[in-house]
């Protein structure tokens, strides 16, 4: 039996709950339910039919950019580097130490231009700039607890 107050799980025989005390209410025997005759068949009248709805398929979803195909079987695809995001990280490794509002924003900026250019060109997300932007964020709000 499970308290109504709690949810803790309490032996059958208890009154009370051994979690928060609270009365536990008895489970009452639920009535066997009576032969239920079987349901008659409904008719309706000529003019009165269900009409059958007609069923539309959904229009295929519209792509806003588009796909980057995907490669032949067995061909390697080209390998793409993210330069920008790459770059991204000099500076907000740099934001640390010199000048942390420029650099850090510099990266910010470098990385978010290297994020969306790469996922439009790959389809992927360029984890560079992710650490790029991470880091200029980071340096700033270093910069700022700090004066």
């Amino acid at each position: 039996m499970f308290c109504g107050e709690c949810g803790t799980g309490n032996p059958d025989n208890n009154q009370f709950c051994k979690n928060c005390g609270k009365p536990l209410a008895k489970r009452q025997q639920a009535p066997q339910p009576a032969a239920q005759p079987a349901p008659v068949p409904v008719t309706y009248p000529a003019a009165r039919q269900p009409v059958p709805v007609p069923v539309v398929p959904y229009p295929p979803p519209v792509a806003s950019a588009a796909p980057v195909p995907a490669p032949a079987p067995g061909v390697v695809p080209e390998r793409r580097w993210n330069w920008l995001g790459i770059v991204s990280v000099l500076p907000g490794i740099l934001a640390f130490g010199i000048l942390p509002l420029i650099l850090g924003l510099s990266a910010i900026l470098i990385g978010t231009a290297g994020l969306i250019l790469y996922r439009k060109a790959t389809g992927r997300t360029g984890i560079s700039s992710i650490i790029g932007v991470v880091l200029g964020i980071a340096a700033i709000a270093v910069t700022i607890m700090l004066t």
